[in-house]
């Protein structure tokens, strides 16, 4: 499968902005460079899902269920999850526009509510560092516990060595400098558990440390890929060019490993 032919979803002509969750409205709706960066997530995940053994997939934090409806048409039998549902009825009157089911359930990842080796594969794209750190060994037991024998778990998310973090880790430390930048997803400072929303939750790890976590709970990592240098404030006039220039930064050794988004893929042993 080709990482960037997705099947298109179609939004409701009648759907009002107020009526959009932020995820479908400013990303999948948004500017070049936003659609853009959104769909290169998805597509890398997706494309390593796409075996024909993969027939029955787990989506983890669907949000409004874009990926649940890209899996559905792709073939697979898939199920969409999140700890916060309230976007649930947006997607499920997108997925009706576009003649699709729309299974979804509200659940936290560390306690899902499936039986053991239900699915072929997990996705989970972006997601992973809204979980709160103390519940992530559980949630990637659990991921561990549903798949099947041979399984396999891909997931995105931001690459803890990118400019983009590093500078982020480097503003929250001057807050007069935050306060006069853009609103972004900033790393959290120490938040308790019962303060914990995973909206207002962002703590990458590194690739390695979430790769030994894969690996201690019995997956076997098969890839780590880099990608994505287009910024979310990319001018729709400057994208092309912008997004010529990613194409061959993601292609060079070393500079590849500054890339904003890290993706993992592995395997239960």
């Amino acid at each position: 499968m080709n990482t960037f032919d997705l099947p298109h979803i179609r939004v409701p002509g009648d759907m009002t902005p107020d009526e959009m969750p932020d995820l479908l409205r400013y990303w999948y709706l948004g500017s070049r460079a936003r659609h853009h960066m959104m769909l290169r997530r998805f597509s890398q995940v997706d494309a390593e899902v796409g075996s024909p053994a993969v027939d029955r997939v787990l989506d983890i934090g669907s949000a409004w269920g874009y990926n649940v409806m890209v899996l559905t048409k792709l073939g697979k039998k898939t199920i969409g999850m999140d700890l916060v549902v309230d976007q649930f009825a947006a997607g499920s009157r997108i997925a009706a526009a576009n003649g699709l089911e729309f299974p979804v359930v509200g659940a936290d990842a560390s306690s899902l509510p499936f039986g053991d080796g239900e699915f072929a594969g997990i996705t989970m794209v972006e997601t992973f560092e809204h979980i709160f750190d103390g519940d992530r060994e559980k949630a990637v037991a659990e991921c561990f516990r549903v798949l099947r024998p041979g399984g396999r778990m891909v997931l995105s998310t931001p690459n803890h060595g990118s400019l983009v973090e590093r500078l982020k880790r480097m503003i929250v430390r001057v807050p007069w400098l935050r306060r006069r930048l853009p609103t972004m997803c900033y790393p959290v400072e120490q938040v308790g558990r019962s303060e914990y929303h995973p909206y207002r939750y962002h703590r990458p790890h590194p690739a390695g440390k979430i790769a030994d976590l894969l690996e201690r709970q019995g997956f076997r990592v098969l890839k780590v890929k880099y990608f994505l240098f287009v910024l979310k404030n990319t001018s729709d006039r400057s994208f092309p060019l912008i997004a010529l220039l990613e194409r061959v930064l993601e292609r060079t050794p070393g500079v590849n490993r500054l890339a904003a988004t890290v993706c993992l893929v592995a395997e239960k042993s």
